[in-house]
């Protein structure tokens, strides 16, 4: 069984060679986690102190029947009926400054996903200092109905805060807001991934796509070139005489 027939090629191997840590099991974090799986992410730590509640159901990846039982133990029970051979790694506990890293110790990426702010700064600290070269991505603005057009992300350095950035609890969780956030964090994941992945393989060499902007040549090298590439042919073959085949070059 292929569960990542479907994914666009070289995704799920990108997700697969990399541990992923998240940092809380609620709304952005249990969709994190449920949209890694399915890009195919094949190792995991999860850590939670809360349990499911019923109040939770409206925007996190749980069902009715698990009330009360521990986040991390049922996220891992969720995403494990998605890919019986998943890795994961559970802790239930509250994140401290003592023990923000040691539990994420060999994680390549990592989530921040609570929902209070104090410990989201310290998190983010002790990642910073803890590990350095480690990539983090965080959320900021989940909440509302203010629609994913106004989701964005912020780089600084090795740090990647995605959300609408204004937005606060007060305001009501909406699933498809919540979700949105989600989805972009795992999006920023990838481009994380896939430039990476640029600096260090040579299989990806220019295609017969050229781009060129003002008379300046961009060269289309790497994964996002790649995906322009079967962009810009698949729009070509739907066009009556033209040959998707040939080479392609593209003005703006």
């Amino acid at each position: 069984m292929n569960i990542f027939r479907d994914c666009p090629e070289g995704l799920a191997e990108a997700f697969s060679r990399i541990k992923f840590g998240i940092a809380g099991a609620g709304g952005v974090g249990s969709n994190v986690a449920m949209l890694l799986v399915r890009a195919g992410a094949s190792s995991l730590v999860l850590v939670d102190f809360d349990t499911v509640e019923a109040s939770n159901l409206n925007r996190q990846f749980y069902f009715a029947d698990q009330t009360g039982k521990p986040k991390v133990e049922a996220l891992s029970a969720n995403l494990v009926r998605i890919n019986p051979e998943l890795k994961i790694e559970t802790h239930e506990l509250r994140l401290t400054p003592s023990n923000a890293c040691s539990v994420f110790d060999g994680c390549d990426i990592l989530v921040e996903a609570l929902d209070d702010s104090a410990t989201k700064v310290f998190l983010i600290e002790e990642w910073s200092t803890g590990f350095p070269d480690s990539r983090v991505v965080a959320c900021s603005g989940i909440a509302g109905t203010s629609g994913q057009g106004e989701i964005t992300t912020q780089r600084t350095g090795n740090l990647s805060i995605v959300g609408d950035h204004h937005s606060t609890l007060e305001q009501g969780t909406f699933s498809a807001m919540v979700t949105a956030v989600a989805a972009s964090m795992v999006s920023e994941i990838y481009l994380l991934l896939a430039d990476d992945r640029c600096a260090s393989c040579e299989g990806c060499k220019p295609g017969g796509v050229s781009l060129e902007c003002n008379g300046v040549k961009v060269p289309l090298i790497g994964f996002p070139a790649k995906m322009l590439e079967n962009t810009v042919r698949g729009m070509v073959s739907s066009l009556k005489g033209a040959d998707p085949s040939g080479t392609i070059k593209i003005e703006i």
